[in-house]
């Protein structure tokens, strides 16, 4: 198996802060079985808005892990940009979002989002239709623009209390061209403890490739993950592993 089918991401996982509020947004795909990208948005706890993507079409056409690994970190940055130009804000005052799987939005090969009826409507409320006209205009001004993707360049299993291999690739979503000199970092966040554990540190070399071998702590009784994130000149990116027994 090839490093391209090899890609195994279990979500994104970002922290925003806006306005004195901490957003929490993460993003899934909930697998072949149920081909639905489905992201989230947290705020003290609360869900405060949701976006489901269905990729049925694409699994009909038997496409490559990469394929909807662009998909999911393009609705992730999306709904992130949204958060950043304030448009949920009103949602912290006790409007509740619709939360259900009527989005009819389809994705084509090339990765790129063919709306059908975005929002459900005006029972759905202003306050999400308003931010689906955010996110299909950043997505319309963002065609032709070049952002970092990273990929796993082979299989990762993180267990605790072991010593984890880690090699990512960074590339440019248009070009697929690799990314040198991006700033890799590699965290272990658990739920049961507050701190942040940075694993290794370092950038992409000439083929655009980060390698390290980092010791995972041992199991503690929390819910564990090993975030990678990269920064350069054509953004951020993040890409998320649970940690398991």
């Amino acid at each position: 198996m090839d490093g391209a089918d090899a890609v195994v991401l279990t979500g994104y996982n970002t922290d925003i802060e806006h306005g004195g509020t901490t957003y929490h947004v993460q993003t899934e795909d909930k697998g072949r079985s149920n081909p639905v990208v489905e992201t989230l948005v947290y705020a003290r706890g609360e869900i405060l808005y949701s976006r489901r993507t269905s990729y049925r079409e694409l699994v009909e056409e038997d496409v490559d892990a990469n394929t909807i690994a662009t998909l999911m970190e393009r609705q992730h940055r999306t709904i992130g940009e949204a958060i950043r130009r304030g448009r949920l804000v009103q949602l912290t005052d006790g409007v509740e979002p619709p939360i259900g799987d009527d989005d009819d939005t389809n994705i084509s090969r090339d990765g790129g989002e063919h709306p059908g009826e975005v929002g459900g409507g005006a029972a759905d409320g202003a306050a999400e239709s308003t931010l689906d006209q955010v996110i299909l205009s950043y997505l319309e001004a963002q065609r032709g623009r070049a952002h970092l993707v990273l990929r796993a360049v082979n299989r990762h299993d993180f267990v605790y209390g072991r010593e984890a291999e880690i090699a990512i690739s960074a590339v440019d979503s248009q070009s697929n061209s690799a990314q040198s000199g991006v700033q890799i970092t590699v965290l272990f966040k658990s739920t049961s403890e507050p701190r942040r554990l940075v694993l290794a540190e370092g950038e992409t070399d000439a083929d655009g490739v980060f390698t390290a071998n980092a010791p995972l702590p041992e199991f503690n009784g929390g819910t564990s993950a090993v975030v990678i994130t990269a920064e350069s000149v054509l953004g951020q990116s993040e890409i998320k592993h649970l940690v398991h027994r």
